[in-house]
């Protein structure tokens, strides 16, 4: 949400929607970041940086001053909704995706290009737990109440997970599976917590899980 091509961003970028947008100090935090990433376990841990364990929310923009954005700002609401890390070497690529929103709470799996996976139906607007995406949102948005707590419980069993990946592919259907059943055990799991995030956050979302008809 920021232009960054020289000659075209300096022409024709908007300094009021550029300022609120954090891109200016996104962009280059990031981008330093994976200069020093030495594969692509770095690289996840990049995307799912919060500059401490929990977003910090500005009353204008939410969070999005940093690699993993959460929405719930006044001006506007942004948030990462997939991310997407592609290893590409002169052995051959691999690409890992978490397929759902914010990386902090999905977990990246293998993909190969050119080979579709069935995924179950494509996700809309409104809560359903037949699609992964939701699934996922409905555990992410328990998270982000109170992250500290939330993360210790799954957390390292993700990172082993994916640690364990990286090591040896498995078929992206089996990630997928094995992914997808870890999201269920750990949202069964998650205590409900107390929402410590400013009142403004919270009225952001709960106006959002009442569009989506998402309750509990």
């Amino acid at each position: 949400n920021g232009l960054t091509i020289p000659g075209v961003a300096r022409e024709h970028s908007d300094f009021l929607k550029t300022r609120v947008s954090a891109c200016r100090v996104r962009q280059p935090l990031t981008q330093a970041r994976a200069g020093s990433a030495a594969g692509p376990g770095d690289l996840m841990a990049i995307l799912r940086d919060h500059g401490g364990v929990a977003p910090a929310y500005r009353l204008l923009n939410g969070a999005m001053a940093m690699p993993c954005m959460h929405a719930g700002g006044l001006a506007t609401g942004s948030q990462t909704t997939a991310s997407w890390v592609a290893e590409l070497t002169p052995a051959g690529s691999r690409h890992w995706v978490t397929a759902t929103a914010a990386p902090c709470t999905g977990v990246f799996k293998p993909v190969e290009v050119g080979r579709p996976l069935d995924l179950g139906p494509a996700p809309t607007d409104r809560h359903d737990p037949a699609t992964l995406w939701w699934r996922h949102e409905r555990f992410h948005r328990r998270v982000l109440r109170d992250p500290g707590p939330a993360f210790a419980t799954f957390a390292a069993e993700r990172d082993h997970m994916e640690a364990r990946w990286l090591a040896s592919l498995p078929a992206p259907e089996e990630a997928f599976r094995e992914a997808d059943a870890a999201l269920a055990r750990w949202d069964a799991a998650l205590p409900d917590l107390p929402d410590r995030r400013p009142a403004f956050v919270r009225r952001y979302w709960a106006a959002r899980d009442r569009r989506a008809g998402l309750r509990g």
